[in-house]
């Protein structure tokens, strides 16, 4: 069990970074590094910006309080518990554990000292052992993980590979950039560079070797006012790509499966929803043209 010397440094670390209102950043740094390290978990930790902090808020709250592990174990075991409803297996703890460091690393420098890292270390590796513990008696209660999931294997070489994304991409994207609806959240913004992160971020999540560096998708779209109608017009765009490269039926879906379990973590039903990057921030909304005609889906 951590002793009352890691208590104290984990404790000066997470008021530090309280009294300068950067847990939020934390936590946006933490799943930044943590889908980087392994892709496969932006599937299981689904959800809009604000769930993912407020889960991660638990987890440090937990942390916090290790010092009482006795007294809260079954806080612990708990929240195991609802890790194996997301989806969360004992494999990825390894990842879990190195995206905290680093975001720690990130966000304190010269004050996350090495007696700071072997603290979060021995905590971390505390609670980690309660939950693989419950993780290990309990199979999965929930069957969490998506039929996108189940049909990844071998979807990027059915594509055809990297160079066959691209060119979905290409497509994909000269026909948002021709949508007078869709085109507002892309303004200055360079296509290339788009097509570019798409489709590392895609690669990814496809299987393939991760060369994303990027933020998570709901992290990227928080501050946009992205609506299920403009979701639901994008998929129409994606799909109509795919076909228009020559790709069969198939694997439109597989590879619609995938993208559509982000969408949960985009799609908003207000402007209220919205999360701001900085304090005078407005949400980045678009207006559909009084004109605008959406694609049809030739399903």
């Amino acid at each position: 069990m951590p002793d009352y010397t890691y208590q104290n440094l984990i404790r000066e670390n997470l008021n530090q970074l309280e009294k300068q209102k950067k847990m939020n950043a934390l936590s946006t740094c933490f799943f930044t590094h943590l889908f980087h390290l392994n892709p496969e978990l932006a599937d299981v930790l689904d959800g809009d910006v604000m769930m993912l902090h407020r889960k991660f808020a638990n987890t440090m709250a937990t942390l916090k309080n290790i010092r009482y592990l006795d007294k809260i174990s079954s806080a612990i075991e708990a929240m195991a518990l609802r890790h194996v409803g997301y989806g969360a297996e004992i494999q990825h703890f390894t990842a879990f554990r190195q995206a905290l460091l680093n975001a720690l690393q990130e966000l304190l420098a010269e004050y996350f000292t090495a007696s700071h890292q072997e603290a979060w270390q021995k905590t971390f590796d505390a609670v980690a052992d309660i939950m693989q513990r419950v993780m290990q008696e309990n199979p999965r209660l929930t069957q969490k993980k998506t039929i996108a999931m189940t049909q990844k294997t071998h979807l990027l070489d059915d594509i055809g590979g990297t160079e066959k994304i691209l060119a979905v991409h290409q497509r994909f994207y000269d026909a948002i950039y021709n949508d007078t609806y869709l085109v507002g959240f892309f303004h200055h913004r360079s296509k290339r560079e788009l097509i570019e992160k798409q489709t590392e971020f895609m690669v990814a999540a496809f299987g393939g070797e991760n060369h994303y560096a990027g933020q998570p998708p709901a992290f990227i779209h928080m501050h946009m006012f992205i609506t299920k109608e403009m979701s639901d017009i994008r998929t129409i765009y994606l799909k109509k790509s795919i076909r228009e490269e020559g790709l069969s039926d198939d694997i439109a879906q597989r590879w619609l499966a995938i993208d559509h379990t982000f969408h949960a973590s985009i799609e908003k039903k207000s402007v209220g929803e919205c999360v701001m990057r900085a304090l005078f921030q407005q949400p980045l909304t678009v207006k559909k043209p009084d004109d605008y005609q959406a694609p049809m889906d030739h399903t």
